[in-house]
Order: C-alpha cells, then sequence, then structure tokens
C-alpha cells in the first residue's frame, strides 16, 4: 500500500505494527482494523489483515460491527502460505459477509463463575 499510495498516506493502528517496531508503545489506537489508507482522492479506507489456512479465518464481533458500519470504505486482506517469500494473500469483495460463498459461523464461548 505504501508503495501504491504513498507511505504519508497509509496510517497503522493495531499492536502488530508496535511488535514490528514501525509504531512505539502506546501509538497504536485501533482495536477494529489494522490500518487505513489514503487513495489520490483523498478517500479515507480502512484495512483489517488477517492470517488464514486458505479455508477460513477469525474475526471479532467488534471488527464486524465496524465493517458493518463502514462497508463502503472497509477491506480485508487475507494473509495465507506465509512461508512463502513473500507471503500470498487475497483482497475480499466489499461486504465480503453478504456474499454466499463466505459462510459465517458464530462461536461463542462460556463464561464461568467459580466460587
Amino acid at each position: 500500500m505504501c508503495k501504491q499510495f504513498g507511505k504519508e498516506n497509509v496510517y497503522p493502528k493495531s499492536e502488530a505494527f508496535v511488535e514490528l517496531g514501525i509504531l512505539k508503545a502506546g501509538q497504536a489506537s485501533s482495536g477494529r482494523y489494522d490500518l487505513s489508507y489514503k487513495d489520490e482522492n483523498g478517500t479515507e479506507y480502512f484495512v483489517e489483515v488477517k492470517t488464514s489456512d486458505g479455508k477460513s479465518f477469525i474475526i471479532t464481533p467488534d471488527e464486524l460491527a465496524f465493517a458493518n458500519q463502514n462497508s463502503d470504505f472497509y477491506k480485508l486482506f487475507l494473509i495465507y502460505d506465509i512461508n512463502c517469500d513473500p507471503p500470498k494473500y487475497i483482497e475480499l469483495p466489499f461486504r465480503f459477509w453478504e456474499d454466499e460463498r463466505f459462510r459465517k459461523t458464530e462461536i461463542i464461548e462460556k463464561i464461568v463463575f467459580e466460587f
């Protein structure tokens, strides 16, 4: 994205960028997307990056809610075959959650209180 839109138009947001040394501790600001960028028209897009086994990926309820609220400006990239150089990736279509090719399964964890 830096090559396509210019480094000055790409804004890292997630804690992953702290681990990579791109952001300093305390600078990460989003739990709902990993980075944003502005295209040549100044339109800002929100990008989530997920690793995948090529068959599935996990997204949090908050991330999906944010995607719904920003559906015209939300992009999701799946990184797979991570051992390749460079790793392979695909960009999911806008509103992928409405696409019948993607089957959503909600996994609800239980909450246990012991006393």
